[in-house]
């Protein structure tokens, strides 16, 4: 399978644990990383991570500054593999985010869009899946969501949508175009509330440390100490696609994703703690006994 991701780029910064922010005073935290953030990088970046070495491939179709950060991650991407060909490079600054995450793994984030303000994308030739992540994260695509969507599937391609949050509040507006033209929706319990449906097509709801549900059915989470769940909801989409990829079904490609998104909060920042297919699968077993 040929996955092609649209969705951010993002150059995340995150400190903590923090319980609370206070104004004008200067704050110690135990840890502080920085590197590869955004619903589309985060998501093809686990999607790299766990099809390498089979024929699965992955792209993204995102943007970048011109600009160090930009540059750092673009070679991250490719250190798993991702294609790199339809990653534009703009004048300017890569879109960046500084976070703060809560003891209880809870987190607070601050955005600036840089470069992805102006960015227009088309999509390419040549895949056989699109997944859009977050339609709202860039603005050319909250507007033209369910054309690209409807393109994709004129061309023969699978399709599916991972919600976001819409600092926007517009909600249905942009979501409910889209849907006829989605095979798989994804979506938080929060955001998932924001569009209630009705839906054509299966729906994954991510809980978080209670897993997921699959069209209301509960996959169990897997017990983990949680750091920061930064990116997590992202790994659990690249978790659930590169299963599909490799002919998982519905259900069982969930319980892959619950444990990409498990893995993901056992550190600071979305992708650190990955691990391969097979040592994923290894590290799956344990809750198996």
């Amino acid at each position: 399978m040929r996955v092609i991701v649209l969705g951010s780029l993002v150059w995340d910064t995150l400190a903590g644990p923090v319980e609370g922010l206070e104004w004008d005073t200067t704050r110690w935290v135990e840890g502080m990383t920085a590197g590869l953030g955004g619903n589309g990088g985060t998501t093809a970046f686990a999607f790299g991570k766990f099809t390498r070495g089979t024929p699965h491939s992955v792209a993204l179709l995102s943007v970048r500054g011109d600009d160090a950060a930009g540059q750092w991650l673009e070679q991250r991407l490719r250190e798993v593999d991702v294609d790199c060909r339809f990653l534009q490079t703009l004048r300017g600054a890569t879109a960046a985010t500084v976070g703060v995450f809560h003891p209880d793994g809870r987190r607070q984030l601050f955005h600036h869009p840089g470069v992805n303000a102006d960015a227009a994308f088309s999509l390419p030739p040549g895949f056989d899946h699109l997944h859009l992540a977050n339609p709202f994260a860039l603005p050319i695509v909250r507007r033209h969501a369910a054309a690209l969507l409807r393109e994709a599937k004129e061309r023969g391609m699978a399709t599916s949508m991972d919600l976001g949050w819409d600092r926007l509040g517009e909600w249905g507006q942009v979501v409910y175009p889209c849907l006829p033209f989605t095979d798989v929706l994804l979506a938080n319990a929060a955001e998932a509330a924001r569009v209630p449906g009705p839906y054509v097509c299966p729906v994954i709801v991510k809980r978080g440390a209670a897993g997921c549900t699959v069209d209301g059915s509960e996959m169990p989470g897997l017990p983990v100490a949680v750091v920061d769940s930064t990116g997590a909801g992202d790994c659990f989409c690249g978790g659930f696609l590169a299963a599909r990829a490799r002919g998982e079904s519905l259900w069982d490609a969930a319980r892959f994703a619950n444990a990409a998104g498990a893995l993901s909060v056992r550190q600071a920042g979305a992708t650190g703690a990955l691990l391969d297919w097979e040592a994923t699968q290894d590290w799956m077993a344990q809750f198996k006994k």
